[in-house]
């Protein structure tokens, strides 16, 4: 489970294991699971922050009509209605299928009731009600790497940031990406966290990040997430190992469930015609408009303008400068910088990574669109917890000792 160490505590770094060279282990607490030592306050907090989020974002969730990328899924669907799986090529179908039964079930209610659903609400309802739960697997992937608390202050940062609220209204692949996303990455530091004695334990663990990295690539074809992920389980060890212990190796089923999955969340992937559709898509033989208007000029916005002629560089950050809120964004400085500080220790370590292979990469890609930020958010407002503890813990010290010097 996860360690009990807090984010920006007075505690000591985590000691570097010379046997794994300059990463650190460290030796994480194992009750038997996460779920099972949850207190019925943080099951009840946590279920307070997915309904109070669903709430807020299905308000008037109807109430603007369909963006362009929303009316290609609408034609989509028409397409899946008539049993052509292979329409709106360039993304996987398990959004799509979503927004099928969601339009299908609005009709059936319309029958039944008489009371009409439009369709910008059931399009989008599929997208309200995912980023809702993704509270939950942020919960778990935070508390996984620091505590259970620390979590729930995560998953409040994501139910009710405006940020993360106002893309997940939108009908876009975004949210079902980062939904499975964070799920896949928990699990997989679970399995990391076993000891490669406990064997069926980490294979169950690694079977779920299979099937939840599956329904990632079936929900966006951004595979990097899945290779970043490797990499810091490569270089930083989540656990110490014990003496004379096996070697803890990612068995092969774990790569091939990822296949498995992926295949069966979408099919239309085997489709000939969805290949050349594919194939005249990345070769920009598609797009309708190559602009971007930012700041009052107009850049060219494609990947074939990365790394520098395309729209500027500091895109993604003056969006964190000016459109994430002050507090968040406050807490979000002072907490990159306690984990800077305190590097060694997994936790730390993990968003700090996550964080900067998202905005380098991200920030010289010539194409930039505001709704890519969804996948940053959950490593913002985990660094921004982290800077909410030592913001806490710092105050905290300063009470007390104005109290004893008084």
């Amino acid at each position: 489970m996860a360690s009990d160490i807090k984010a920006g505590s007075s505690a000591p770094a985590v000691e570097i294991d010379p046997r794994t060279g300059p990463w650190p282990a460290v030796e994480l607490d194992r009750r038997g699971g996460l779920l099972a030592s949850l207190g019925w306050t943080v099951v009840g907090t946590l279920a307070i922050c997915v309904v109070l989020g669903l709430g807020l974002r299905i308000s008037n969730l109807g109430a603007i009509g369909f963006a362009e990328d929303e009316m290609n899924k609408l034609d989509a669907l028409r397409a899946y209605e008539r049993g052509d799986i292979s329409a709106n090529a360039e993304h996987p179908m398990v959004m799509k299928a979503l927004m099928f039964g969601s339009v299908k079930a609005a009709s059936a209610w319309h029958n039944l009731t008489d009371r009409a659903v439009s369709d910008e609400f059931a399009l989008r309802l599929p997208n309200a009600i995912v980023g809702a739960l993704t509270a939950i697997p942020l919960f778990l992937l935070t508390a996984a790497y620091f505590d259970r608390w620390t979590g729930v202050l995560a998953a409040g940062f994501w139910s009710f940031g405006i940020n993360a609220i106002s893309l997940n209204r939108v009908g876009k692949e975004d949210t079902l990406l980062v939904f499975f996303m964070l799920f896949a990455f928990y699990f997989y530091v679970r399995a990391k966290q076993i000891s490669p004695r406990d064997d069926a334990a980490r294979r169950r663990n690694y079977i779920l990040s299979a099937i939840s990295f599956g329904f990632m690539l079936a929900s966006k074809y951004f595979p990097h997430y899945f290779g970043l992920n490797a990499l810091f389980h490569h270089k930083f060890h989540v656990r110490k190992p014990e003496s004379g212990e096996p070697r803890g190796k990612t068995p092969t089923i774990f790569y091939v469930l990822i296949l498995v999955a992926f295949l069966l969340a979408n099919p239309a992937v085997l489709l000939p015609q969805v290949w050349d559709y594919l194939n005249a898509y990345t070769g920009e033989r598609l797009l309708v408009h190559t602009g971007y208007l930012f700041g009052d000029q107009l850049y060219k916005n494609n990947m074939s303008s990365t790394p520098f002629w395309g729209t500027p560089v500091y895109f993604y950050l003056l969006f964190m400068a000016i459109k994430i809120p002050l507090l968040v964004l406050t807490s979000f400085v002072v907490g990159f910088f306690v984990s800077l500080k305190r590097w060694r220790h997994p936790g730390h370590a993990f968003v700090v990574f996550m964080f900067l292979f998202w905005i380098v990469p991200y920030s010289l890609i010539g194409g930039k669109w505001l709704r890519y930020t969804l996948s940053l958010m959950p490593f913002v407002y985990m660094i921004a917890t982290v800077g909410v503890i030592a913001l806490i813990e710092f105050l905290s010290k300063f009470l007390k000792a104005s109290r004893q010097a008084s």
